[in-house]
């Protein structure tokens, strides 16, 4: 039997907010009406929320932003080292700053290129995409540093590293200064009044500790599919496939169809699409009305129909957004909707999918994690 998960925090509203879900979508509708509704339970603080995604206990995995992104990149470092995300920045008049214009591919392959020149016995840098790189040191220590929302528009004297290790990255990071500062193409930025691309500064930091093999404890293949570094990052650590997120696609210009097609030819697909949390994030309501429509059409027709033609579970949540800190750790949310229509099992559910199932006392409440083991299992 295929099974398919598809989790998109952000659908419902705030209370008292405008809600979107309300306005009727056929796909849903229907999808509601012949599935098993329930609650997504207030999902607890936690420094791997992506572990309750692939139906792990929030309490199972343990790993920070820097351990996730060198995994995501595809790279395996020594056990005994310390790995680190690293944002790509601008520095001006000793202010550090997150750049608001994407660099172009080639602009960043320049850099990183020339980052490389930073390397040393205990630290190398790892090429990744866009503003998101990492870092390791090869030796293991206790440390602080400031993530790159903390660090954003602030004084860089004031955020730097500190504990076991600060002299080497203090060292990387003033280093990266003068080097990328040279760079014909930050010279050429400034003479444009644009920021240079000329900090790389490395946060949330971590080791890797041991993550349960999910392809083998399962004894089958799985795919997930999303935009997220860090998903992407502990997919591959628990043996599982993650799709290129470039494949994926971002935003509103996430491939819906795309997603649904490659879902209907693979027995176990899991889905997260996180847009909808950042177009209200963003205040962009018109945005997020498009979106959940085409959410409706491209993304959830599609797989309710191919469902009637062949053995399958659909599993469809809405969960509140991840809230997450500026060093990346998770806070508590709010209660969110999950429901899932599976061949031969013919539900009549009354409620619809939207802010008012969540007053409904009948309705259970389980855990994310729960909910998203319950419709992968076999």
């Amino acid at each position: 039997m295929r099974r398919t998960v598809l989790i998109l925090p952000g659908l419902l509203s705030v209370p008292d907010g405008e809600s979107f879900l309300r306005k009727g979508f056929p796909s849903l509708s229907t999808l509601c009406e012949r599935g098993s509704l329930s609650k997504v339970a207030e999902i607890p603080g936690t420094e791997t929320p992506e572990a309750m995604l692939l139906g792990m206990s929030q309490n199972l995995v343990r790993l920070n932003q820097g351990p996730l992104t060198v995994s995501a990149l595809g790279f395996d470092p020594p056990e005994k080292s310390t790995h680190f995300h690293l944002s790509l920045m601008a520095f001006q008049d000793g202010v550090a700053a997150r750049p608001t214009l994407m660099a172009k591919p080639e602009e960043v392959e320049l850099i990183l290129n020339a980052a490389k020149r930073l390397d040393t016995k205990v630290l190398t840098v790892l090429k990744g995409e866009g503003f998101d790189h990492a870092l390791v040191w090869e030796a293991l220590g206790d440390m602080g540093t400031a993530s790159v929302t903390e660090v954003d528009g602030k004084l860089l004297r004031e955020n730097l590293p500190q504990g076991d290790g600060e002299s080497i990255l203090r060292r990387f990071i003033d280093d990266s200064i003068n080097l990328l500062s040279d760079l014909e193409l930050n010279e050429r930025r400034l003479d444009e009044g644009l920021p240079p691309f000329n900090l790389l500064w490395p946060w949330g930091q971590g080791i890797r500790t041991s993550v349960p093999n999910l392809a083998l404890r399962r004894g089958e293949p799985a795919t997930v599919e999303s935009a997220s570094l860090r998903l992407a990052g502990l997919t591959r650590l628990t043996g599982y496939k993650h799709e290129n997120r470039a494949v994926v696609g971002r935003g509103l210009s996430t491939r819906l169809r795309a997603i649904a097609d490659r879902a209907t030819k693979r027995p176990l697909t899991i889905v997260y699409l996180d847009v909808a949390e950042l177009l209200r994030r963003e205040n962009k309501p018109e945005e997020l009305d498009w979106f959940i429509r085409e959410v409706d059409r491209e993304l959830i027709q599609p797989l309710l129909e191919d469902h009637l033609k062949t053995p399958s579970r659909l599993t469809f949540m809405a969960p509140a957004p991840f809230a997450l800190q500026g060093n990346g750790d998770m806070i508590p949310s709010a209660v969110g909707l999950s429901v899932s229509v599976e061949t031969g099992h013919i539900h009549q559910n009354i409620y619809p999918f939207d802010e008012r199932s969540l007053e409904e006392k009948s309705i259970p409440a389980r855990d994310l994690w729960t909910l998203v083991e319950q419709g992968i299992e076999s």
